[in-house]
C-alpha cells in the first residue's frame, strides 16, 4: 500500500465518521493530519523527480503556508506573529484576526516580495540548528517536538 492509497483510506475513514461528527465528534485533527499527509506526499514526489526546481510560486507558497500552520512549530498565533516580525521583519502588530487570516497576510507579503521566501528558509534552518543544539540540559517533550518539527520543515523548505 503506497502513500496515496493510505491518503484515500484516511479520507474514507473521515467520510465514514461523518455521522459521529454530526453528533459532536471532533474530527479536526484527522482533517489536519490528512492535509499534512497530502503535503508530505507532494513534497516526497517533488524530491524524487527533482520537481522542486519546477514548482510554481503558488505551490511554494502553499508549502510555506503549511509550515506556518504547523501547530508544533507555532503552537499559538502569537508565535506565528513573533516569527514573522523577528525573522521576516514584517512589523505585524498584535493581531485580533484568526490564525488563518494572519497566515494569509504573511503569505501575501511573501508573494509580493519573494526575497522573503529565502529569508524564511534561512531563518528556519538557523532556528532548527538552535533548537537541535540548544543549551537545555533536560529538554521537555514540547521542546523536542518543536525541534523535530523545525528539522523536518528545514529539510522541506531548503528545496523550494
Amino acid at each position: 500500500m503506497n502513500l496515496e492509497d493510505k491518503i484515500i483510506s484516511a479520507e474514507d475513514l473521515l467520510k465514514s465518521l461523518s455521522d459521529y461528527e454530526k453528533k459532536g465528534l471532533d474530527t479536526s485533527s484527522l482533517k489536519i493530519f490528512i492535509k499534512n499527509l497530502k503535503t508530505f506526499n507532494k513534497i516526497q514526489k517533488a524530491r524524487m523527480s527533482n520537481y522542486s526546481q519546477r514548482l510554481s510560486l503558488g505551490e511554494k507558497l502553499n508549502i510555506i503556508k503549511s509550515f506556518l500552520e504547523d501547530k508544533k512549530a507555532f503552537p499559538r498565533i502569537s508565535d506565528v506573529i513573533e516569527f514573522a516580525n523577528k525573522e521576516l521583519s514584517l512589523g505585524f502588530k498584535d493581531q485580533k484576526e484568526s490564525r488563518a487570516i494572519t497566515i494569509n497576510r504573511i503569505i501575501g507579503r511573501i508573494e509580493r516580495s519573494p526575497v522573503l521566501k529565502d529569508q524564511l528558509k534561512e531563518s528556519v534552518i538557523r532556528i532548527r540548528n538552535q533548537e537541535m543544539h540548544g543549551h537545555s540540559a533536560k529538554p521537555t517533550k514540547k521542546d523536542k517536538e518543536k525541534a523535530e518539527s523545525y528539522a523536518r520543515w528545514a529539510e522541506i523548505l531548503i528545496n523550494i
